[in-house]
């Protein structure tokens, strides 16, 4: 009987620990226009997403708006890839890409039809995302 106890004990636990872990997420608030900083944003949350399957999104508010826009050349990064081709990495692989709208129209002069393919502007997107329980917050 108490094997029976002990096993279900551990059962339980793998099963808890288990959910526990699928419901973790990562969120990346991207605020700078600096290619590098903005570059090591989205490969440390692409790494996060496909090593540990949690699901990500990266949030590019205040400056970082004009790095999502589609009619602005998308900077190079030194390692050959442009910051587009590595958003639609993360993208493919599952990741979400928000941009916050008033940021967009007050320091990008932009509008939702000036974004890259794929990525959204939702009104309180990027703090719902944010603030979602067991979230994971890195800042650039």
């Amino acid at each position: 009987m108490k094997r029976l106890c002990l096993a279900l004990i551990v059962v339980f636990m793998l099963a808890t620990t288990a959910v526990a872990d699928e419901s973790r997420k990562v969120f990346t608030n991207v605020s700078t226009d600096d290619v590098n900083k903005a570059a090591m944003a989205i490969k440390f949350t692409h790494g996060i997403m496909k090593s540990s399957g949690m699901p990500a999104t990266l949030f590019f508010n205040v400056y970082a708006v004009r790095l999502v826009n589609r009619n602005v050349p998308s900077p190079m990064y030194p390692n050959g890839q442009s910051l587009l081709q590595m958003l639609e990495a993360f993208q493919k692989d599952g990741g979400i890409v928000l941009a916050c709208p008033m940021c967009m129209k007050n320091v990008g002069g932009m509008t939702t039809a000036d974004l890259y393919p794929g990525v959204s502007a939702v009104e309180g997107g990027g703090v719902k995302a944010a603030s979602q329980p067991d979230t994971m917050i890195l800042s650039y």
